[in-house]
């Protein structure tokens, strides 16, 4: 059995990738289950996952079993289970050093740049295996508010009120504390999503937004630079630059600006689905993890 450890239920995107990556294998055959404390289940996003007491998997785990965590902080207790420990690395903060210096942890990454890192770091056979997309965010031509933007001012605040300040006309939803189809929706008929977290690793958020036919105006994060180009699918300025970069979007000559950029971010995103991820996903266990198979 596989069990994916998460810390808690909230609303961060790393619960959600972990949820997804369980998704994903049982689509494939794979056993996994998730344990969280209490087997409290996330609620926030759909998710056929089934959901244990961690407590109870600790118990009950044999040196035959699989535990993956992301959360850096899990570390410590998991490594002292029996059987193979598996690292899904989301984030590339210096937490992770400890982990990625552990020769006994298999590493699986999300996304390139966390692969780049890992490797950077001396681990030489990390297994990237993606992130996807909700297919609830996918834009099928639901009318834009030119004047919307979304955001999310749980970090960043400063920058997202510097924006309403500059520009009062606009209307503004903040999507903190909002399901994952209640986020869609707002994306969806939003113009521009504001990512103003600079403390950000991947942010799916943003990926989220682009499928949505959202413009993002993103401060430079690392696993953003992955699928942001500025001036082609969204546009990147530092905090500095951030306010005179959303004005420059709103500008009437910027019809076609806008039209060119959703049309971009809606294509990029495209390249982040359930379906791709499943075909990944399905290579890697016909490859480097082909033992997970055999232990189904």
């Amino acid at each position: 059995m596989l069990y994916y450890f998460v810390p808690d239920a909230s609303m961060s995107g790393g619960i959600k990738v972990a949820y997804q990556f369980v998704d994903a294998l049982n689509a494939l055959g794979v056993p996994a289950v998730i344990a969280s404390p209490g087997g409290m289940a996330s609620t926030w996003f759909q998710s056929h996952a089934a959901v244990i007491d961690a407590t109870d998997a600790r118990r009950n785990f044999h040196t035959e079993d699989i535990a993956v965590f992301s959360f850096p902080q899990d570390y410590s207790a998991l490594r002292e289970l029996p059987g193979q420990l598996v690292f899904h690395c989301r984030e590339t903060s210096p937490l992770i050093g400890p982990i990625l210096a552990d020769s006994r942890v298999q590493v699986l990454t999300c996304w390139r740049r966390a692969t780049e890192h890992v490797r950077a770091h001396g681990v030489l056979d990390p297994i990237e295996v993606g992130v996807s997309i909700a297919p609830c965010f996918a834009y099928t031509g639901e009318p834009k508010f030119e004047y919307a933007a979304a955001c999310m001012p749980r970090q960043g605040a400063e920058l997202c009120e510097a924006v309403q300040r500059a520009y009062g006309f606009m209307r503004y939803i903040a999507i903190d504390g909002l399901s994952e189809s209640e986020v869609a929706r707002v994306m969806k008929y939003s113009s521009i999503f504001l990512a103003t977290d600079e403390e950000e690793w991947f942010g799916l958020p943003a990926l989220e937004a682009m499928s949505a036919g959202c413009i993002v105006v993103s401060v430079p994060v690392q696993g953003g630079m992955e699928y942001l180009e500025d001036g082609i699918n969204g546009r990147v300025a530092r905090s500095g630059d951030f306010v005179s970069a959303v004005g420059q979007l709103l500008q009437e000559q910027s019809d076609i600006l806008r039209f060119r950029m959703r049309q971009a971010a809606v294509a990029t995103a495209r390249g982040y689905t359930q379906e791709r991820m499943l075909q990944r996903l399905s290579e890697q266990l016909h490859g480097p993890l082909s033992h997970w198979r055999r232990n189904a």
